[in-house]
């Protein structure tokens, strides 16, 4: 019994030490950030930094949390942002974040109301600290701009992976599968009443859902800040859009040209499209002149699929353009810098 005593005191002395350790740390690898990153030009302040969860997590609170970048113009600040970790598993983040917070775009400032809005972070314990998930999820939120528009939605859950993590993949190990899951969508009301006073559409739209795999030019890691990871490749694998009558799917790949730009093709499939050029006209995408020829030339496409209420249209990037179909929309992204 006495060995037993003593085996549970030394354990005991082992973990509290442990714990202290480590709180240590923590605290000073948070402090020596925000006193550094004066040198990432970055204006980063704090009324208080504490840390609590003796014995089983690591609990750090950041009181008036302040993070502005002056050359860009943006910013962020909240009344508190809390982040927690289980002393058995360091390498997995847990995130609150308060339910009203203050984001600096440039020549606007964006208020933000959120219900339960939390994030997870997850690494694989090795020592480069490679990505295995972050996920960012909220319940109803609300985003309010000084520069007059508003936006909402119910619900809304984003994440990325590692793609080893989905059954099937694996062989690319900088692939990332991104996704994003968001019901009862409201952009701004003065555009959506707009949209729907010609078009008929509801002023919230049911469903988002993306789902897609990134592959990066360098792995999601601890080495990130100096290999800085781009975008080399994107396959969209899953989409939809439900909005009222109207519903609509995407599927396809693009990757960088010679040049950088954006280059390859999405095949968009739209149900019960009817609504699309009224709506396109109301949010001045296209010239009221032009609604009649454009419903004429879709009406066609959709008849050559046998199905009027079914349109098919490919979203084409090819030579520095895209075009949607026979519409030309632009000048296509570049998604890295000119190899030739």
């Amino acid at each position: 019994m006495r060995k037993l005593l003593v085996l549970v005191l030394v354990l005991t002395g082992l973990w509290s030490g442990y714990w202290f350790l480590g709180s240590s740390a923590i605290r000073q690898a948070a402090e020596d950030w925000f006193a550094g990153a004066a040198a990432q030009g970055i204006l980063a302040e704090k009324s208080d930094l504490s840390l609590a969860g003796f014995p089983n997590r690591f609990d750090l609170t950041v009181t008036g949390p302040v993070l502005r970048d002056p050359a860009r113009g943006i910013g962020w600040q909240a009344p508190f942002v809390q982040v927690f970790a289980m002393t058995w598993k360091p390498w997995h983040i847990i995130a609150a974040l308060p339910p009203e917070q203050v984001v600096t775009l440039p020549g606007q400032e964006v208020k933000l109301a959120a219900e339960g809005l939390r994030a997870s972070f997850r690494a694989r314990p090795a020592t480069d600290l490679p990505l295995a998930s972050v996920i960012v999820e909220s319940g109803p939120f609300t985003a309010s701009s000084s520069a007059g528009w508003t936006a909402a939605a119910g619900r809304a859950v984003a994440s990325i992976s590692a793609d080893e993590e989905v059954p099937g993949a694996g062989d690319a190990p900088d692939a990332y599968v991104l996704a994003l899951n968001a019901s009862d969508l409201a952009p701004d009301p003065e555009v959506m009443a707009r949209i729907g006073e010609g078009s008929g559409l509801p002023p919230r739209i049911a469903t988002l859902r993306l789902v897609a795999t990134a592959s990066l030019t360098a792995p999601l890691d601890r080495f990130a800040a100096e290999t800085h990871p781009r975008l080399a490749a994107l396959e969209l694998t899953d989409s939809l859009l439900a909005w009222g009558e109207l519903s609509a799917s995407a599927s396809g790949r693009i990757a960088p040209d010679d040049q950088g730009f954006a280059a390859g093709r999405v095949e968009i499939a739209v149900t019960n499209w009817q609504p699309l050029v009224p709506a396109l006209v109301a949010a001045g995408a296209i010239k009221p002149e032009q609604a009649q020829t454009l419903t004429r030339l879709l009406t066609a496409l959709a008849q050559e699929s046998g199905d009027p209420d079914a349109l098919k249209l490919p979203l084409t990037l090819a030579d520095g353009r895209v075009s949607l179909g026979f519409l030309p929309l632009g000048e296509a992204p570049r998604m890295l810098r000119p190899t030739g």
